[in-house]
Parts: C-alpha cells; structure tokens; sequence
C-alpha cells in the first residue's frame, strides 16, 4: 500500500511538473507585421531560429527585388507569407487566424501606427489571439509630454486603445537605436569628423543596437511568463559627446564639436519641422527626450535571459568599424 501511495504522488507530481512546464514548451505561432524593415526582419530571423515557434508574416504584396530579397531567407528558414494590406479587414482576419501572437514592427504615419495597429489588434481580438507587441520600440513614449510630439502620442494612443482591448500587451523600450551612433549616423558624421549635439552634450541616454532589440524581442514574444506592461532593456549609456570620444579612439581622428543649440532651441526647431519635414521633426522630438531624460527607462530587465548578453557600445562600433575595413 505504501508502494502504490507513493507510486501515486510521483506520478501526480511529474505530470504536474509537465503541465507546468507547457507553456514554455509548447509551440506557438506568431504573426510579425513589418518583416521587411530594418528591425523587423531581424525579430523574424530570431523568431526562426526559436524551435517552439511558427512564425506567420504580413507583407503588402508587390515591391521592389530589394524587398523580395530581404523575404527570400526568412520564407527559405521556414516562415509562412500572408499578402495583404493594414487596411484590408478580409486579410487581417485571414492573417490573424489560428496565431497566439502579434508582434508589429511597422513604421509610418498615423494611418499605419494608429488606424493600421489597430486594425491589425482588432482582427487579432475577433480570431482569439493571446498577445500583442505593438511598434513602440525606443525611449519610454508614455513619459513624453501629450501633444509635444505626434510619433510619439501617435505610438501612445494606438496602445491605449490596444489595452482596452483585453488582449496580452507588451511595450518595448530600448532607448536609442546604437546603430544611430555608429558609422553612417547623422549624428556623428566619421567621414568628416564630426558631431552635432544640442545641450551641453554630456547627457548619457540609453542605446542597444538593432540586433539585440530583435533578439529581446524574439524572446519576449514567447515567453508566456512577461506580463502586460512596458519590457525595458538597454545595452548601454553614452553621451554624444562621449560617443565621439569613443569613435575617436577606435579611428584615431578628431571629432569636431558643433553645438546646434540650447533646448529651447531645439523645441523650435522641432516645431517648424513639423510644418515642412514630419521625419525630421521625429529624429528631433528624440533628441530632445535623449536631452532632458524625461524619457528615460526604468525597471531595466536586462538580466532576464542569462544567454542574451546585450552588446555594449564600444565593442558595437568595433565591429562596424572592423566590419567596413
């Protein structure tokens, strides 16, 4: 009797021990919206690379050999392809049928970020997705001041909304893109020697490259554990100016220092960009936020995955300085 009392506590324990280790075991499958940008064909391949997902892309059909070459290797890696447009309610349903998850990488005017999103939540909602990842993917957008900047109230109130909804919602804050402050920026200009900062330029914002944004955010999508709520992570802080120190010592050239002006300067210039240059007067609202820390992150969960070490600035620019010759 012991031995069948016994037998039966370590049989109801393992099958409990399964049960709860199914959710992150089981497979699941994710819709990912903007596969063919920067950012979201790299939060595909990280998906790909995940043996517990299926991964289902929303793609606006036609487009240039550079789009269908940046589609080949994820629909060769396995990866399903729906045609159909933010707009178009017949081919969200479609899309959103038969999914745990959306993860949306889109970028775009209020029409995508606002009406597209969601569009494309709603559809989730109607076909009993779980969970959704909306396009925030930078500084923290619900510090930013309501009405000083539209990308940013336009990313707020499409997540409002999304809430509303009932559905799983996470937000993803990295800060900065690194990639802004390596080779190719329009901030620090490596050719000429060069870097543009308003302020006094030693204010350190948070920065994590493009590859490790898509890695956290490959990783988060699926694991059933996140909560609703903001994921903030960051690879590292560096002021511009520091970061012109940085890119100094790994070029060995001088960096100019041009000062653009104070911060109210910059809020004046923001505001007549968004009368004649709407993308300029984006980059501006950001460096005004990476100015006055008003959207800085909190509650960094950097150490969540032991496995994912995020990459730090001057080991980055190492390896695109190395990587351009």
């Amino acid at each position: 009797m012991q031995y069948l009392l016994a037998n039966h506590i370590f049989w109801n324990a393992y099958i409990g021990g399964l049960n709860a280790m199914e959710p992150h075991l089981m497979t699941q499958t994710v819709l990912l919206a903007g596969a063919t940008g920067m950012l979201g064909g790299r939060i595909a391949h990280h998906l790909l690379a995940q043996p517990d997902a299926k991964v289902r892309l929303l793609v606006r059909g036609g487009g240039s050999s550079k789009k269908q070459a940046a589609l080949a290797p994820l629909l060769n890696a396995g990866a399903e392809l729906i045609e159909g447009d933010l707009g178009d309610t017949v081919a969200l349903d479609r899309a959103t049928q038969g999914i745990d998850m959306i993860v949306s990488a889109v970028q775009g005017g209020p029409d995508v970020i606002i009406d597209g999103q969601l569009a494309l939540a709603e559809a989730g909602k109607r076909n009993g997705v779980r969970r959704i990842l909306p396009s925030d993917f930078g500084l923290d957008l619900f510090k930013a001041t309501q009405g000083e900047h539209a990308a940013f109230n336009w990313r707020a109130r499409a997540d409002d909304v999304i809430a509303q909804l009932g559905m799983e919602h996470i937000h993803i804050l990295q800060g900065g893109f690194m990639d802004l402050f390596g080779p190719g920026s329009p901030l620090l200009d490596y050719d000429k020697g060069v870097v543009q900062f308003w302020g006094d330029g030693t204010q350190p914002v948070e920065i994590t490259s493009v590859e490790d944004t898509a890695r956290m955010t490959a990783r988060v999508a699926l694991d059933r554990t996140v909560p609703s709520g903001k994921f903030a992570f960051a690879g590292d802080y560096v002021s511009f100016l520091e970061a012109a120190e940085l890119a100094a010592a790994k070029t060995g050239r001088s960096f100019e220092r041009r000062w653009l002006g104070s911060e109210a300067d910059l809020r004046a210039a923001m505001a007549k960009a968004a009368n004649t240059d709407p993308m300029q007067a984006i980059m501006l609202a950001y460096q005004l936020y990476m100015l006055n820390g008003q959207t800085a992150l909190t509650h960094l969960q950097n150490n969540r995955y032991p496995d994912i070490q995020l990459t730090k600035f001057p080991d980055f620019l190492a390896r695109r300085l190395a990587a351009q010759g």
